[in-house]
């Protein structure tokens, strides 16, 4: 399936060609990284393809890697002289039933052409990223988060079923109530269990571009205050449909301007006004998008400024779609300084000291080496049954940090430090990492900030607990 939206967060390099398969978004914090070319490319088209593809680099002793679009800074995806199985031509579109409520897929889908295609039939997906270029078997591989995940939950809470080829060469089927175990490893697992041929996904009936929601914005310059109405609509969204907050950190003239705003979206009466609005409002900041990266240095540099001013002063009146891909089709990654994610997923209830932390650690470490030009802090709320484990009453919340850097300062052992830190911060609150970015190296410390490991050994544990217990009962029962 084609590409359709020209928006992209990032003009300065592509996905779609094969010098960008020797590169991952790590490019983005580190535009002079070497990069790491595969000898080897499968390109499946079928999920008949991928087990030939699998049994081949299995019968020759070659490590196959997965690849999608690339969106991972945590040395997921690269395969230095190996092999690596991309799955860009497995694109269709394979059933979308109605009655149901469900879409199946191939793995390589991207999400906005789906959505796209969906809203012609008046449905839609409930979680689809930021980003345009996600497909749906790499958003399925590490969670996916939107505005709307107070509600929908993350992107593999929205998985039905799927199927998928595993490292023997075995395709599995399995779903929610089929094979849950082996489902649940599969999501969010960053494609080191197998991959992913096809999903089957639920969608919505909503009309994303054209019903208009009124942004209940509030913008703050007290951290303190910031933290306390964020921390409660976080918490408790009430009635919002959609949501998102986020606090930034500026250094202008040696001294630091910094800016909250948190936008809570709810149901408004229709009106062409409401329509005019967002089409204005969002023509212009989407019009910055379209240009950043095409614009000489200094003007590029100003676009980007001007884009991360409607982000703090968020329209009024917006679509869905429009709040959906609201900060990938304005701000462009590769233009200005430098930039890293660094994502945390957090207990709702520890979101005042997980943030207070986590801004302190970059704080110390810009004073200290001047590696962060900027930093900004977006954060979401989240309820997801796949991070709950089962507790009805658990919610989450994202804390993205997003940050410009010095190159020439974020040294590869300052990252290794600020990435260390941030995962002790993860492991002493009971938090996870988003494991499409950087986490640190050991497999041991790795594997609690990890959800998918989290919840495998949780589900073992459980599974040894009940056969103990099934051996007690049959011990008393033979006594």
């Amino acid at each position: 399936m084609s590409q359709t939206y020209k928006y992209t967060s990032h003009e300065g390099f592509s996905h779609d060609s094969l010098d960008s398969l020797g590169y991952d978004w790590e490019r983005v914090g580190a535009p002079q990284i070497k990069p790491k070319y595969p000898f080897k490319i499968y390109l499946p088209m079928t999920t008949d393809d991928i087990v030939l593809a699998v049994k081949e680099a299995r019968a020759l002793g070659q490590k196959l890697m997965i690849r999608s679009k690339g969106h991972s800074s945590n040395d997921l995806v690269l395969a230095d002289r190996g092999c690596v199985l991309v799955v860009e031509k497995l694109d269709r579109i394979l059933e979308v039933n109605a009655a149901e409520q469900t879409v199946t897929v191939q793995a390589g889908i991207v999400l906005a052409d789906l959505d796209l295609h969906l809203a012609e039939r008046g449905f839609g997906l409930p979680i689809i990223g930021d980003h345009n270029h996600i497909t749906a078997g790499g958003f399925a591989s590490v969670g996916g988060i939107s505005p709307a995940s107070h509600r929908f939950g993350m992107f593999v809470d929205n998985v039905r079923r799927l199927e998928y080829v595993n490292h023997e060469g075995e395709v599995v089927s399995c779903g929610r109530n089929e094979r849950p175990d082996e489902f649940y490893r599969v999501l969010a697992g960053a494609g080191q269990h197998g991959v992913i041929a096809t999903l089957t996904l639920d969608i919505i009936r909503i009309d994303k571009f054209n019903v208009i929601l009124q942004n209940r914005r509030t913008l703050y310059t007290d951290l303190r205050q910031f933290l306390d109405e964020a921390g409660q609509l976080i918490r408790d969204p009430g009635e919002a449909l959609m949501e998102r907050g986020v606090w930034l950190d500026y250094r202008v003239f040696g001294r630091s301007v910094r800016i909250g705003q948190f936008s809570s979206y709810h149901t408004a009466p229709q009106s062409p006004v409401k329509s005019l609005w967002n089409k204005a409002a969002y023509g212009y900041l989407q019009t910055l998008g379209l240009y950043a990266g095409r614009l000489p240095t200094g003007i590029d540099t100003a676009v980007k400024y001007l884009g991360m001013a409607g982000v703090v002063l968020s329209p009024r009146y917006a679509s869905t779609k429009n709040i959906e891909t609201f900060t990938d089709r304005i701000l462009d990654s590769s233009v200005g300084d430098p930039t890293r994610m660094f994502i945390v997923l957090g207990p709702a209830e520890k979101f005042g000291p997980l943030f207070h932390r986590l801004y302190s650690i970059f704080l110390e470490y810009r004073e200290k080496t001047g590696c962060f030009t900027f930093i900004a802090i977006y954060v979401k709320a989240i309820r997801s049954d796949y991070l709950a484990q089962g507790d009805p009453n658990k919610r989450f919340c994202e804390l993205m940090l997003y940050c410009g850097i010095d190159p020439e300062k974020m040294t590869e052992p300052v990252l290794e430090e600020i990435v260390s830190q941030v995962d002790d911060v993860c492991i002493a609150q009971g938090a996870y990492r988003y494991m499409h970015t950087k986490t640190v190296k050991d497999e041991k410390r790795r594997s609690r900030v990890d959800p998918n490991a989290v919840r495998a050994s949780t589900a073992l544990a459980r599974s040894a607990g009940a056969n103990g217990n099934r051996r007690s009962a049959a011990a008393d029962a033979g006594e």
